[in-house]
């Protein structure tokens, strides 16, 4: 392993730190951030929540000893266009790609040469080419070196392409002590593998890290965390002597407290436990070091209790977890079925009973999605007490299944790559509009950084309560400095009342629909648990400017009644005509079809607006012999044929 030697105050030119080598090349690495992004964090934020991306450092630690390295996060440091050197690196993220196109040019009217790489470059080669004088594609540790050999016999390629991912064996340690000191949460930064199993669809990760997981040998990573822990605190011990007593005072005492970078590590890992054997070997082998760390992890990880208590007795304090969202259509529409709603309540209480913090990341605009999402999302996680969360509006990156497929049904409508950020809207959502998609996301940073939140979420909290508690008031600041305040549509409130997920308590002579030919005999006291819910999803129709209500699952007289009951209010609370879909319907009983098509009852319920059934003839007309149909409202199909596509997506 190399080991990490610390740097000194006196070596820092500039803003950025370098470590000074015999003549040669000189390399300055650029992490590009724009400069007017509002949501650019000040230093306060940057130390509470905010620790560095590894690619860069990494780059520095696989570039030949004779150069001489020097590396600036933007994010941090301002970029000084005069610095002499011979090449530029950037590492690109989709969001960043327009501020490294314009430091690429202004480096490229001073004659440096420009190398691009990352995720970016990689899904947009020949977008890229136009502004740099060389590209890599895909994981860069084997390409680097070559990279830089054909530079120096002026050979350089246009295009260096990944053909196979680079072992994770005698690993170089990524240089982080390049980075600048007091500028984040920490700086002791490392990972212990690389891929992703999983397949998410919106996710970049599986595509250009590679669909299995490669580990790190567990020793290289201990050695590593070793030798940059020895660093750290000589830099603070260096500091505490240099400095004035007040700020060494001060310095100190966030040591203390836990919010200052002397025994905090963060994995950068996708998916650290990606192997329960190797997190085993991993975690036992960090407790005699007694740091304490964060990683992003599954969510299932919870459901091993004694998995829990290892991570936690080895120095685990935080986990982020894809928790996406907290409908079950969404996870199964992003391809993620292995997180489980009904699971996440005890799933985050397992994490909590062994003091790790829980913070999600939630995404908001799943095609699966309405106006209720924001609040449900709210309310589960103040409930839960989860200590922070992280909201996203879905993004289509560029290399992902999502992209791909808005992109070929004509969805995305803006192509500023500046706002894929997971900030903005940038595709036309399913079942909201998008000014209720960005206002929801809005509405949720608000709602969930407001101080009643905060108070009820970390009033659980026994364990680092004072590290919490400044991360949670610095992410206020930033939504509060960022976030236009926004509520949510009035009709959020009435389709959260509308929608319902209901057991079904009669199965006695269930009539299948006929649009599902389901002929066959069938045994009612076989039907799985799935199958005997009845669920109401509930959508706005913009064409028709009517509520739409699509029934799924199977549906008894008791739920007959409540789904006419939950139509009366919308229709009070709306005033709008509303549709109700019975294509996706299975199963009912007599007596729940007689419910719905007794014509005194239905009038009777709802005065104000028609009811339109849509398909319920199709679906049990052959059912409903001997009933009158003189209460229900055909419903035309003459133009409105593409109700049969839109029905797929409510």
């Amino acid at each position: 392993m190399e080991l990490i030697q610390p740097v000194r105050h006196s070596q820092v030119i500039g803003h950025a730190a370098t470590v000074k080598h015999a003549p040669g090349k000189r390399l300055l690495l650029v992490d590009p951030y724009p400069r007017n992004n509002p949501y650019r964090l000040t230093a306060s934020e940057r130390r509470a929540v905010w620790f560095p991306k590894l690619s860069l450092p990494t780059i520095a630690a696989y570039t030949p000893e004779n150069w001489e390295v020097n590396l600036v996060d933007e994010a941090v440091q301002d970029i000084d266009f005069d610095y002499p050197c011979d090449m530029v690196g950037l590492s690109m993220m989709t969001c960043y790609a327009p501020r490294a196109y314009e430091i690429a040019t202004e480096f490229r009217k001073r004659g440096k040469t420009i190398v691009m790489g990352g995720v970016h470059p990689t899904y947009c080669p020949d977008e890229a080419l136009r502004y740099a004088d060389a590209i890599v594609c895909g994981e860069a540790e084997d390409l680097w070196p070559q990279l830089v050999a054909d530079y120096e016999a002026g050979k350089m390629q246009r295009m260096y392409k990944m053909t196979s991912f680079p072992s994770l064996e005698k690993y170089k340690s990524p240089r982080v002590e390049l980075l600048s000191p007091d500028s984040y949460m920490t700086r002791q930064c490392s990972f212990t593998t690389r891929g992703c199993h999983f397949d998410c669809e919106f996710c970049s990760v599986s595509p250009f890290n590679g669909k299995t997981t490669r580990r790190r040998p567990v020793q290289e990573v201990v050695t590593e965390l070793r030798n940059v822990q020895r660093w750290i605190r000589s830099e603070l011990v260096e500091r505490l002597r240099d400095e004035p007593m007040w700020n060494a005072f001060v310095t100190a005492l966030r040591i203390r407290v836990g919010i200052e970078d002397g025994s905090i590590v963060a994995f950068v890992d996708d998916l650290h436990n990606s192997n329960r054997a190797y997190c085993r070997e991993l975690w036992a082998a960090l407790k005699p070091l007694k740091i304490k760390w964060g990683c992003q992890s599954t969510m299932f990880l919870a459901d091993d209790e004694e998995m829990v208590k290892l991570a936690a007795e080895s120095g685990c304090v935080s986990v982020f977890v894809g928790m996406e969202s907290l409908d079950e259509d969404a996870l199964d529409e992003t391809n993620k079925p292995f997180n489980r709603v009904q699971k996440f309540s005890k799933e985050i209480k397992m994490f909590h009973d062994y003091g790790i913090m829980v913070n999600p990341g939630i995404v908001f605009g799943f095609d699966s999605d309405d106006v209720t999402v924001f609040e449900r999302a709210v309310d589960f996680l103040t409930k839960n007490q989860v200590e922070l969360a992280y909201f996203n509006v879905l993004t289509p990156l560029p290399g992902t299944a999502l992209f791909d497929r808005f992109e070929k049904a004509g969805r995305i409508f803006d192509r500023d790559w500046a706002k894929y950020d997971g900030k903005h809207v940038v595709f036309q959502p399913s079942r909201m509009t998008t000014e209720q998609l960005q206002d929801g996301f809005h509405w949720a940073n608000h709602q969930f950084y407001s101080l009643p939140s905060i108070w009820k979420r970390l009033s659980g909290t026994s364990q680092r309560l004072i590290p919490r508690w400044e991360m949670n008031r610095e992410f206020r600041k930033l939504v509060k400095r960022t976030c236009p305040k926004a509520s949510l549509s009035p009709l959020a409130g009435v389709l959260k009342n509308l929608q319902a997920k209901l057991p079904v308590l009669d199965k006695e002579q269930l009539i299948p629909s006929a649009l599902h030919a389901l002929k066959q005999h069938f045994d009612p006291n076989a039907l799985s648990a799935q199958q005997l819910i009845f669920h109401i999803k509930a959508k706005r129709h913009d064409k028709f400017a009517a509520l739409f209500v699509d029934l799924e699952g199977t549906l008894d007289r008791l739920n007959a009644l409540e789904l006419i009951k939950r139509i009366k209010e919308a229709a009070n609370q709306a005033r709008m005509d509303i549709i109700v879909n019975f294509e996706h319907l299975k199963l009912a009983t007599p007596d729940a079809l007689k419910a719905l098509v007794d014509s005194d009852a239905m009038k009777v319920a709802i005065p104000n607006v028609k009811v339109r059934f849509r398909k319920f003839k199709d679906a049990f007309e052959a059912s409903l012999q001997g009933f009158s149909l003189a209460g229900l409202q055909g419903f035309s199909l003459t133009g409105l044929e593409h109700l049969n596509e839109d029905s797929q997506d409510a």
